[in-house]
């Protein structure tokens, strides 16, 4: 019977792992989790103690089982779950008292836009930020690419870099950072990026992002690829009536995403979300296997084609002229 039992305790441990390791992954719980051993090892005397009590018939299996069971459950309880894009709030006073700083830093995100460049790559890759991107106002800046600010806490990592590249009529601007995320690290860390474009040139977005909290407001600006990878999620994505084509893919592990698409454009929407809300149906879009449309796609001189993955959460779509607008920011 103390076999069996034994065994059964040994695979209920790997199947707890494993479900542990998929929270990770989707975000729903951070690395920070492990740190939560410095509060709750204790609990290990008294299982232990328990286990003696029943003269060791209960295997150590079982002790480890239900120790990462109390772990988990204490970790989802008390912050390091909080919302998947908000960093950890686990004893910050703690680390300040120790005399670590929890300074920011800032660097500036300019870049002028020369004469005959008229197309833009633009490339960030951090492991997790809050980010507003958006239009440049045209009155004040006839000749920059872009304008901004990204602030990050310097406890952990080395300096984030930012650069620009020209060749030909195309100009190349990249903001790239290996800094540690507050989740991964225990910390209260919270990147910010600001960061307007300019309307007069077309550009292909390449954002690599841990964990975002996030508003795009494309409505001015001529996107023509967009390539939007993170893990936990939350932004609005909103595009203009520009008379272009837009080529974008979003991968994403736990999202809420909002979509606001002109009701005069033409939507193509590629879905596949595992366990993920939509209100696609209710928006007028038509469904063939995994692909919605819009109806007079082909002849809207406007076409937006996304492909979009996700493995839980909701996307909703809202068709700028229409009452929803205004809520343009929601939570879903």
């Amino acid at each position: 019977m103390k076999g069996v039992f034994t065994s059964v305790s040994r695979g209920l441990l790997f199947i707890v792992l494993g479900v542990i390791f998929f929270l990770i992954n989707f975000g729903i719980l951070s690395w920070g989790f492990w740190v939560s051993v410095i509060d709750l090892w204790p609990l290990i005397l008294i299982l232990v103690g328990i286990s003696l009590f029943f003269k060791k018939r209960l295997p150590f299996s079982f002790v480890i089982l239900v120790f990462l069971i109390a772990l988990a459950g204490f970790s989802l309880i008390f912050g390091v779950r909080s919302a998947p894009w908000d960093s950890l709030r686990y004893k910050l006073p703690h680390y300040i008292e120790s005399g670590i700083p929890n300074s920011d830093n800032s660097m500036s995100t300019d870049a002028a836009l020369p004469s005959g460049v008229t197309k833009a790559e633009l490339k960030i890759d951090l492991n997790d930020a809050l980010i507003d991107l958006g239009p440049l106002d045209p009155e004040t800046s006839q000749n920059q690419l872009c304008r901004g600010t990204y602030t990050w806490n310097n406890i952990m990592g080395d300096q984030p870099e930012f650069g620009t590249q020209q060749e030909g009529n195309s100009m190349g601007v990249y903001l790239s950072s290996n800094m540690h995320d507050g989740k991964k690290n225990n910390l209260n860390i919270k990147n910010i990026l600001a960061l307007d474009l300019s309307s007069k040139v077309k550009y292909t977005l390449n954002i690599n992002v841990g964990a975002v909290d996030g508003d795009f407001d494309f409505s001015q600006l001529e996107v023509e690829k967009l390539l939007l990878k993170t893990g936990a999620s939350k932004f609005d994505l909103e595009f203009g009536d520009n008379g272009l084509t837009t080529e974008g893919k979003i991968d994403s592990g736990v999202s809420e995403i909002t979509l606001v698409i002109p009701e005069n454009a033409g939507l193509h929407v590629y879905f596949d979300g595992v366990a993920c809300e939509t209100n696609f149906m209710g928006s007028g879009l038509l469904l063939d296997n995994k692909e919605w449309s819009s109806p007079g796609y082909d002849q809207a001189k406007t076409k937006i084609n996304l492909d979009i993955s996700c493995a839980a959460g909701s996307v909703h779509l809202i068709r700028s002229g229409s009452q929803d607008i205004q809520g343009a920011n929601l939570e879903t």
